[in-house]
Order: C-alpha cells, then sequence, then structure tokens
C-alpha cells in the first residue's frame, strides 16, 4: 500500500486551509494534508517531521513571519531545497513575484476567486508536482 503524498498549506487564514482540502479531494487528487498558519511554523514543521511534504502551499502575507522569508529559509537549507513551494497569494505585485522566483518558488499562483477555480487549481497542482495515481 503506498502512502499518499503529503502537502502542507501554511496560511494563516483557515479557510484557505477548508478550499485546498475540499479542492483537493473533489478533483480527484489523493493527497494528506497537514497546515500550518505562519512561517515559523512551517519551520518548525519541517525541521521536526520524519519525512518532508512532497509539496508546500505557501502565503506571502502571514504574521511573525512572512512567506517570503520563510521561502528563503526553507530554500537555503540542502536537504529542503528539493520540495517544491507554490506560492498561493493574493498579491498581484510584480515585485513581490520576482522576490519569490529569485527565492526559489516553483509557482507564483493568485488565489483563486471560486471554489471551481480552488479544484482546477489543485488537480493542476497534483498533476504538476505531485507522484499519484487517480
Amino acid at each position: 500500500m503506498c502512502e499518499l503524498p503529503l502537502v502542507l498549506m501554511a496560511d494563516d487564514d483557515t479557510d484557505n486551509w477548508v478550499l485546498a482540502k475540499d479542492a483537493f479531494e473533489v478533483s480527484g487528487a489523493p493527497v494528506m494534508m497537514n497546515f500550518v498558519e505562519d512561517g515559523i511554523e512551517l519551520l518548525n514543521y519541517l525541521s521536526t517531521c520524519g519525512t518532508p511534504p512532497a509539496l508546500i502551499l505557501l502565503d506571502l502575507n502571514m504574521p511573525r513571519k512572512d512567506g517570503l522569508e520563510a521561502l528563503k529559509e526553507v530554500k537555503s537549507v540542502p536537504s529542503l531545497q528539493d520540495i517544491p513551494i507554490a506560492v498561493l497569494t493574493t498579491s498581484r505585485e510584480k515585485d513581490d513575484f520576482i522576490k519569490c522566483r529569485e527565492a526559489g518558488a516553483n509557482s507564483f499562483i493568485s488565489k483563486p476567486a471560486s471554489f471551481s477555480e480552488w479544484i482546477k487549481l489543485m488537480r493542476s497542482l497534483a498533476d504538476t508536482w505531485l507522484v499519484t495515481e487517480y
């Protein structure tokens, strides 16, 4: 029996946790999800987890340590550098996009406005970054 790929979502808005989890389920992409509320929790999780996640969904605007700072720290750790990180944000600032790309983000995506868009996005992320059979 194969374990499902783990997706770790760092976002201070728990409504987005529910949307992402439900969208993965509806899309037919089987994943396990864990959630953290900010960059500090993300880094703590990654330093204590046994198996790193297959994908990180990262919000930019979070309290304590924002997504960009957390992204830079994750990508500075050799054992974590290969984890794909998709930045999901409400920001449409070109400067944010550039900074995230320079820091090593694999994707920079505007948060969906509707649940049907969440479903399409989660399916696309699964198809791109996760090795799954569904």
